[in-house]
């Protein structure tokens, strides 16, 4: 069986440095965020000249912020494109171990 050298080297890395686990998890969270744009696009059946036309928008503004490097999104541009693709958007707010809120965006 092949093995993961990748995975060895994150698990390593993060037991290790404190920075290196918030770094990695925040660069995961910009993953998330990138797909969460593509997959509402998608599941609403629109391309991304399609979406960008119908939130006032150009094709590459949706395609960086379905890109996890880029950094600029905003919620005003997530919430219009959750209310295009018919998606309720939910913002949650946690801290643990005596606060947790979730709003509803849209």
């Amino acid at each position: 069986m092949k093995r993961d050298h990748h995975r060895e080297y994150v698990e390593e890395r993060s037991k290790r440095s404190p920075r290196f686990r918030r770094a990695y998890r925040r660069t995961l969270h910009k993953v998330d965020l990138a797909i969460l744009v593509a997959q509402m696009r998608e599941a609403a059946g629109l391309s991304q000249s399609e979406l960008a036309a119908r939130i006032g928008t150009s094709q590459p503004v949706i395609a960086r912020l379905e890109n996890a490097a880029y950094q600029g999104q905003s919620l005003k541009m997530l919430e219009k494109i959750a209310v295009v693709c018919g998606v309720t958007l939910t913002l949650r707010a946690r801290r643990r171990p005596d606060l947790e809120l979730e709003v509803a965006l849209i």
